[in-house]
């Protein structure tokens, strides 16, 4: 009995402290409400009320102030929204009534409702329907003056209002307009991806099933026609550096990766050449291997009607390994079992790190128009048996063999090099795509 009573006190003294503190809070809101009241600041005075009621719901006085600063800002703003309407300014005034729908929307949820004069209603959707129609007249006017960004914004704008079915359609065909004629306009100044994006905006609001989309589809289809480049991406060799450094045949499995796993599906605008009729043409020229100069790479492209030539090399490449963490263990012989001996397991971590230079060249003016570094790292964890002597007379688990097994650790090495040569092929495809649509406007 007397532990109910001492938890029953506690639980009583923690409801009276969080009683208090609602009250004090309430309060200091209360009189923040009375002062921004005072300072004619009667938006915040309100928000203050609305807090004060929605923590305590009887506070009579805070009630009475809210009604009171309710109707002040009433009448305030739809003075504003008067004087906005006799300028024509009728976004303003719906403006002005949106914040009148705010405050009564606010306030009811705390249980003060603020009236509005008789004829509020129609009036508010005589404004809505006027600053609807005055935005189609403006967009409409800018579209034959030829702003079309300014078209667009006013267009935009009508998205914030109530819209009937038949208005909605008329704004997003207005919209739609303007991006397939500015795509128009773009075409025109061989302004190829800017086009075609205009063009899928057209596409987003409207699909491709109707007469703008249609007229979309095409405009892209011109500007991919007109504005793809096509680049030819001749083999990578490796430097003198490299190639005393680098597993053999790496730049050649990089070439590879680079071109039949990244620039199989290229970007938009942008076109590789087929890879056959690159070897095709180097056999021709009897280059097999090894550097690839500059004229030779833009005769190449000129032969096979290339934009853009690329030519790169390993320039460097470094294989590096952390110090070894080195744990001992003790194991039977596997034929005498009461005999242990010690083996040493090698934990460590590889970094692998290669470092590419690509060219971007201009085969027609034979020159480099662009020259990249690319650097890509790779870590792996390794672990390695080391003993004094054959290891096969150990009694040693399955696992316990995988340290020792060197077919395992060639394995994994090769593993780390197809990633890193993966990671090296994947920022390649990316820079040469950023490269070659740069050219592209």
């Amino acid at each position: 009995m007397i532990r109910q009573k001492r938890n029953f006190l506690a639980v009583l003294t923690l409801a009276l402290v969080f009683a208090l503190i609602n009250c004090a809070s309430v309060e200091k809101r209360y009189k923040k409400g009375q002062e921004m009241e005072s300072k004619g600041r009667l938006e915040e005075a309100a928000q203050r009320y609305i807090k004060v009621l929605a923590k305590d719901p009887s506070m009579q006085d805070a009630r009475v102030r809210l009604e009171d600063v309710g109707a002040q800002l009433i009448d305030t703003y739809l003075e504003q929204a008067h004087a906005y309407e006799s300028t024509g300014a009728y976004e303003s005034t719906v403006s002005a009534l949106n914040r009148i729908d705010s405050l009564r929307r606010r306030t009811s949820q705390v249980g003060v409702v603020l009236s509005v004069p008789d004829g509020y209603e129609d009036f508010r959707q005589e404004m809505i329907d006027a600053a609807v129609a005055s935005l189609f007249e403006q967009g409409e006017y800018n579209e034959q003056t030829g702003n079309l960004a300014e078209a667009l914004r006013k267009y935009e704008r009508l998205r914030a209002y109530p819209l009937s079915p038949a208005q909605a359609q008329r704004a997003n065909e207005a919209r739609a307009g303007v991006h397939i004629k500015w795509a128009e306009q773009d075409l025109g100044r061989a302004y190829f991806r800017a086009a075609f994006g205009r063009a899928q905006k057209a596409l987003d609001i409207l699909g491709p099933d109707s007469e703008i989309g249609n007229k979309a589809l095409q405009l892209q289809k011109a500007a991919l026609e007109a504005g793809t480049r096509t680049v030819a991406v001749l083999p990578f060799w490796a430097s003198v550096r490299a190639e005393d450094e680098a597993p053999r045949g790496m730049e050649s499995n990089l070439y590879d990766t680079l071109l039949y796993e990244y620039l199989s599906e290229p970007v938009l605008f942008v076109a590789p050449i087929d890879p056959g009729a690159i070897h095709r043409e180097l056999r021709r020229l009897r280059i097999r291997s090894g550097e690839i100069t500059r004229q030779t790479a833009s005769m190449v492209g000129l032969t096979l009607n290339a934009d853009f030539v690329v030519i790169g090399w390993m320039e460097s490449y470094s294989l590096e390994e952390g110090i070894p963490e080195e744990i001992e263990h003790r194991v039977p012989l596997r034929r005498d079992r009461s005999t242990h001996v010690t083996y040493i397991e090698r934990k460590y971590t590889v970094d692998m790190t290669a470092e590419v230079i690509y060219q971007v060249i201009d085969p027609t003016a034979s020159r480099v128009v662009n020259e990249e570094t690319v650097v890509a790292k790779v870590s792996g964890q390794f672990r390695r048996g080391h003993y004094d002597g054959d290891y096969t007379t150990l009694d040693l688990s399955r696992e316990e063999r995988r340290l020792f097994n060197k077919e395992e650790w060639l394995r994994a090495e090769e593993e780390m090099e197809t990633l890193l040569s993966d990671k090296v092929a994947e920022r390649i495809a990316a820079s040469i795509y950023a490269r070659i649509l740069t050219f592209i406007r």
